[in-house]
């Protein structure tokens, strides 16, 4: 009796139906830097890891300080650590209520200057539209953010 009201309640189960897609999985973390505080780093920077193309983005924050005496000009750097950053995935990088770029990750070119002492919250938002479901479905993508730095109006 119990058996069969378990089977009958499974069966009439609503299960919620597939989206037919299976998700990226992205993770990042950030590098250390000598000129910069960078917080946190080494530690997972995604709330969330999985990207469904055309559907689901993921994001983070990394605090940017500048350690330095004069203003330095920032550029992150995406580095894949296993193998190369798939075409198609999309990355958003914001400051504040600023976007610094918005493209494909591949390309990443955002340039943010801190002054001196200064700090700065960074946004990561990764995605991928439905026509890039091809290169960037069912990917583990494990990323570390590095910045590289230079004097500002240099």
């Amino acid at each position: 009796m119990g058996l069969s009201l378990a089977l009958v309640s499974l069966v009439n189960a609503r299960v919620p139906a597939g989206t037919g897609q299976v998700p990226a999985h992205v993770f990042l973390v950030a590098e250390s830097s000598v000129k910069l505080g960078i917080d946190p780093v080494g530690r997972e920077l995604l709330s969330e890891h999985l990207v469904v193309p055309g559907r689901d983005s993921v994001s983070g924050l990394v605090e940017v300080s500048n350690f330095t005496a004069g203003p330095v000009e920032l550029s992150p750097r995406l580095k894949a650590a296993n193998g190369e950053l798939p075409h198609g995935l999309r990355v958003e990088v914001t400051a504040g209520r600023r976007t610094l770029y918005a493209g494909e990750a591949t390309a990443l070119d955002a340039q943010l200057r801190l002054g001196e002492r200064a700090k700065q919250r960074v946004r990561f938002r990764f995605s991928a539209p439905a026509r890039a479901a091809g290169t960037v479905e069912g990917r583990h993508v494990n990323l570390a953010v590095r910045w590289a730095t230079r004097k500002a109006g240099r």
